[in-house]
């Protein structure tokens, strides 16, 4: 009976309601007391994407098992509380953006803008993470970008009201509105718009 009281005991002490219980996906976490968490600030690949399975583990890794400091107010249409994550002092959200797991995203106005547009910079200069892309593949096909309209250097394009972008020869492009089409010199700049290359052509 007194082993068992001080088992309870024990894990009583341990408890921490602001830990880390588990991770969805590279942005968003669940705490010990149940609350959903999705970091402020940032974006990562969704489900299906290249680098959702690595965005989640590399989020995993900085929380589980650490004293955090959530910072922060407000929620997203989610019912997610929306926060700045502190593991034992690193700030997660722009660690995430800095080894290029993650872009900045709805950020501007906010405390940490100029560290997050610094950090993702370095990130995409440096082609860490999402931001280490072939354009290669894209560059053979570009002569069928000129012929959609778009200026000398286009290799990938998007609709102005998409969440993907495509190659210039994909079928699906021919349904783009000239009006509403947009034309990218660099996958990266495509993934900085909060684009996700398309899964279908």
């Amino acid at each position: 009976m007194k082993r068992m009281l001080l088992l309870l005991i024990l894990v009583a002490c341990t408890y921490d309601p602001q830990g880390a219980r588990y991770v969805i996906d590279g942005d968003t976490f669940v705490l010990n007391n149940g609350e959903k968490v999705r970091l402020q600030g940032i974006d990562t690949p969704e489900k299906g994407d290249v680098n959702y399975d690595r965005a989640g583990y590399e989020l995993q890794r900085r929380l589980v098992g650490r004293e955090l400091k959530l910072e922060g107010e407000g929620k997203d249409k989610y019912n997610r509380i929306l926060r700045h994550v502190f593991a034992e002092g690193v700030h997660v959200n722009l660690e995430l953006v800095r080894e290029g797991w993650a872009r900045a995203y709805l950020h501007k106005g906010t405390k940490y803008e100029a560290l997050l547009e610094q950090a993702q910079e370095e990130a995409r200069k440096e082609r860490k993470g999402i931001w280490k892309v072939n354009d290669k593949q894209y560059l053979r096909l570009s002569s069928r970008c000129l012929e959609l309209g778009c200026p000398l250097g286009t290799i990938t394009v998007a609709s102005k009201y998409g969440e993907v972008f495509y190659n210039c020869v994909c079928s699906a492009v021919l349904r783009i509105a000239k009006e509403n089409l947009v034309c990218f010199e660099e996958v990266q700049d495509a993934i900085a718009e909060g684009l996700r290359e398309t899964r279908r052509c």
